[in-house]
């Protein structure tokens, strides 16, 4: 009965929601939570169902097989404890395996109990009130990692760093410990040491998220892009409607001349946040890129929409309206760019070939000479000057 209340107790009015797929564990679990006085529960056999659950509950235990079809009880555990309304909910994973690496590991990503099947009644209810009195209470080498983190944030860097090393001595295959290293190396502007600790970190704990998410950040520096790739790919999948990483993708598989995918991350990055103005950039380049102007043009008049001012989009829209032969059009944007960067050689040379195909060739010479003054060394500009016999 004591051991009832305390359950009761520590859970309030909330629920426990419990991802069990077996009939006969289902079962058991239901006679134990009533043997613990514990009435408000639901159990599901998927994530799917999990996370149809979790819109209407109000969870203060989450208890979840290891192995499910459509992810492992680590996979869930990491996606909800993304949630900050369940970050300090604590979790117990269940298994028929004894995986005692891979619990330390799993910790890090917020699992608070382990309980291996089959288990008994006294085993389940120490299980349940261990996690329950935790309350995601961190372990030594978490708390020895806080304590890092802190410091750092103080400005503490070589304290900080020892206590990473101390926590990392603790347990190698720290991942949490692995990225504080590696922040202490970008703070020494080592983004070499910094990439290698943290593929280390993700090597020793894939599920671990910042390791992913950091080095997306330094790819995104340093390259190359297929590194970006690899990583913003798993960014992705664990964080499958944040725009960021679809917006990176496609600007990477641009970069690597993989235009399908490019195109395919580009408009994904706009069904997510359809007021990403770099999306429809990105877009309107990949389509000039593929010499479909009307295309391009109608991306770049949509990233205008939302950014006037950006003075790339107003010279590659300048340039689709001129491949359309719209050269009014084309002029207008040029000069706008113009107004805000009165000294791009680039924008006025494409603006003297506008004025040139328009047949206003006094005005094209004058622009061409303008860069030339900017640029002598401007081929391009030296060239039309001489077909138009000003050389």
């Amino acid at each position: 009965m004591k051991s009832g209340f305390g359950a009761r107790n520590f859970l309030g009015n909330q629920s426990v929601l419990i991802i069990e797929p077996t009939l006969n564990y289902k079962n058991s679990m239901k006679g134990f939570l009533s043997n613990l006085k514990i009435t408000n529960y639901k159990f599901v056999s998927t994530v799917r169902d999990a996370k149809i659950s979790l819109l209407t509950m109000d969870v203060g235990l989450f208890i979840c097989e290891w192995s499910l079809k459509d992810m492992n009880g680590i996979q869930f555990c990491r996606e909800i404890k993304e949630n900050p309304r369940h970050q300090q909910t604590p979790f117990l994973l269940l298994s028929v395996e004894n995986l005692k690496k891979d619990i330390i590991l799993a910790s890090e990503v917020g699992i608070d109990g382990y309980l291996l099947k089959p288990f008994s009644f006294e085993e389940f209810r120490d299980s349940v009130m261990s996690v329950l009195r935790v309350k995601r209470a961190p372990n030594l080498i978490n708390k020895t990692i806080d304590e890092a983190l802190e410091l750092v944030r103080l400005n503490e860097i070589d304290r900080g760093e020892l206590l990473f090393e101390q926590a990392r001595q603790a347990n190698p295959q720290s991942a949490r410990a692995l990225c504080g290293l590696a922040q202490i190396a970008e703070l020494r502007n080592d983004s070499a040491r910094a990439i290698m600790l943290l593929k280390q970190a993700h090597h020793a704990n894939p599920d671990y998220v910042d390791a992913i998410r950091h080095l997306v950040e330094l790819y995104l520096i340093r390259g190359p892009a297929r590194e970006l790739i690899e990583m913003a790919e798993k960014a992705h999948k664990i964080s499958p409607e944040n725009p960021k990483y679809t917006l990176i993708l496609a600007k990477a598989f641009l970069e690597e001349e993989d235009l399908p995918k490019s195109e395919l991350f580009f408009k994904k990055t706009i069904r997510l946040s359809p007021k990403l103005a770099q999306a429809y950039k990105g877009l309107g380049r990949l389509y000039l890129i593929q010499d479909d102007y009307d295309s391009a043009m109608k991306n770049f008049e949509k990233a205008l929409d939302f950014d006037e001012k950006d003075v790339s989009v107003l010279n590659s829209l300048g340039l689709a309206y001129v491949k359309l032969e719209k050269y009014p059009e084309g002029i207008e944007k040029y000069m706008a760019a113009l107004r805000m960067r009165p000294n791009d050689f680039r924008i006025i040379f494409n603006l003297g070939y506008a004025k040139e195909k328009l047949g206003d060739l006094e005005a094209a010479r004058f622009y061409y000479q303008q860069v030339l003054t900017h640029n002598p060394e401007f081929d391009k500009a030296k060239r039309r000057l001489k077909n138009l016999g000003a050389a």
